[in-house]
């Protein structure tokens, strides 16, 4: 793994106040997605994933995700798993700076990039990009989230990913919803297209689970597995 300077602006950030973090959110996750065409089956996904995030000071704290997915009927597995280190400008927005790796039955993806988040009211807004090396081969990775509650217990979102790696591109565009049946545990939906190269586009469809704990949005970020991103989120 190459994160050096991820590892040390973490280090230096949260060395002198380790000794006093605590759990302030996180969550744990369970969902199935895929392709509407059935031809595409090896593309579908079934995943299982948490994150845990530890406070230091007011304004900063780390993240921790760790995602398992299968694809299918391709056989191929993936195991996600990274950092954040998240600073917190007020009590509405966060920047955060973040590494990972997708590792694969078909090869390994290192990443890495810088994230923003924000809450206003009923608004949330998450947007971030990163860079990413699959053998050597490197390419960008972009996403725009925003969602709104509309109450207490329903929100409605929109998010757009666009993926250019070692010449593959591909992008989703997704309509999202959550419905929280009670405290702490949301119902998820997503329907979305994805625009594949060699496939053109396709529909997809979502439904999981989610526990949030701590935080009420649980963890700050969202997870940001790159080989995760298809065929929805």
């Amino acid at each position: 793994m190459k994160y050096p300077l991820l590892l040390a602006l973490a280090g230096a950030i949260f060395a002198p106040a380790a000794q006093a973090f605590e759990v302030t959110g996180g969550s744990l996750s369970l969902g199935y997605s895929g392709l509407t065409d059935s031809d595409l089956d090896a593309l579908n996904k079934v995943t299982l994933g948490g994150s845990i995030e530890m406070g230091f000071t007011q304004q900063f704290s780390m993240q921790g995700d760790l995602r398992l997915t299968k694809f299918g009927f391709s056989n191929v597995d993936n195991l996600n798993f990274g950092l954040h280190a998240i600073f917190h400008v007020s009590d509405t927005t966060s920047l955060g700076a973040f590494a990972g790796r997708d590792d694969s039955d078909v090869g390994d993806l290192d990443y890495f990039g810088i994230e923003l988040g924000h809450q206003s009211g009923p608004i949330g807004l998450e947007t971030y990009i990163s860079r990413a090396d699959d053998a050597g081969e490197t390419g960008t990775v972009f996403g725009l989230a925003g969602d709104y509650a509309f109450s207490d217990t329903t929100s409605l979102g929109l998010a757009y990913d666009k993926i250019d790696v070692d010449g593959y591109g591909a992008s989703t565009i997704a309509l999202n919803g959550e419905f929280i049946a009670a405290p702490g545990l949301g119902l998820t939906g997503e329907v979305g297209s994805a625009d594949i190269d060699g496939l053109g586009a396709e529909v997809f469809m979502g439904i999981g689970v989610k526990v949030n704990f701590g935080a009420k949005r649980g963890a700050t970020f969202d997870q940001r597995s790159v080989v995760d991103l298809l065929p929805g989120l």
